[in-house]
């Protein structure tokens, strides 16, 4: 059973910390709302504002970010307007590769003018120590590519979801009867600009359990942005796993792990988030 470990965030500038953060296991953010409510305002006649933590896990740099407050509304059906924001746990996985984590807050709003304010231990941030199994690093991970520029302010993942499915049609009526298990993946890319010519890929590795490389591949992602909006993005199927039907079974490895670098060409040049992307995956007979 996954450990759970809670890290609280009192008033005052004061925090504590409940149970040892574990490779594999869950962490828990309590925060008090009191440390970080100057950018909450009010807009016709509702509270507008949130408050989101953001963890960094090192070494790879993978970064995950959720809100820790959650909106009051008026009774109502539907219910009114947002009246207030009370505080919400974020729980969140740790990365079987963890040695630390690293956070800060971000308190922000905005309506006709933009409000930002932080909870950064002075800019040196939060930092815990992740203790637990032997960190589980793959043998060929996604290497970084030579010459790329480290810039995240130029690219970026804005948001991605890696998810196994069972991809066999399913009758209207009655069980399955056959497995086709697939690994999808939704990825929206972020970027500053683009221009004819321009290009955005990933290099993606695919792990089994014992974190053998199973697939490894580059995909180019096409371009989706709109108006002022620069963006790319993929939305389809990774690898391909075992398929079954009756009386005839193609076994294939059991992805238990991706990771992936995102990269995007301009100009001649070629740059990067730097962030080595991991997302682990369930057995296939949980599928």
């Amino acid at each position: 059973m996954a450990t759970i470990a809670v890290l609280q965030f009192f008033p005052g500038w004061l925090h504590a910390q409940q149970g040892e953060i574990e490779r594999g296991g869950r962490l828990r953010i309590d925060y008090a709302t009191a440390r970080l409510s100057r950018c909450f305002t009010t807009w016709r006649g509702a509270e507008i504002g949130d408050i989101t933590a953001v963890v960094r896990f090192h070494p790879r740099g993978e970064i995950v970010q959720g809100s820790v407050v959650e909106e009051q509304r008026t009774p109502g059906d539907p219910p009114g307007a947002v009246v207030a924001h009370t505080p919400a746990p974020l729980e969140i996985s740790v990365p079987d590769d963890a040695t630390h984590v690293e956070m800060w807050f971000h308190n922000f709003s905005q309506t006709s003018a933009r409000c930002d304010a932080w909870d950064s231990r002075f800019g040196d941030n939060y930092w815990f120590d992740v203790g637990g199994p032997p960190p589980r690093v793959p043998a060929q991970p996604v290497v970084y590519r030579a010459g790329a520029q480290q810039r995240p302010e130029l690219v970026n993942v804005r948001s991605a979801r890696i998810s196994k499915v069972n991809a066999f049609p399913r009758p209207a009526g009655g069980p399955s009867v056959g497995k086709d298990i697939q690994v999808h993946l939704d990825l929206v890319a972020w970027v500053s600009r683009s221009a004819w010519g321009a290009n955005a890929w990933i290099d993606v590795h695919v792990f089994d359990g014992s974190d053998s490389l199973v697939h490894a591949e580059t995909l180019t992602l096409a371009y989706t942005g709109w108006g002022p909006v620069q963006q790319y993005g993929f939305d389809g199927k990774l690898f391909q796993g075992s398929t079954a039907t009756p009386g005839s079974v193609s076994p294939r490895p059991d992805a238990r792990k991706v990771q992936y670098r995102l990269y995007h060409e301009i100009d001649g040049q070629v740059f990067t988030d730097g962030i080595l992307h991991q997302a682990e995956l369930p057995e296939d007979a949980l599928i």
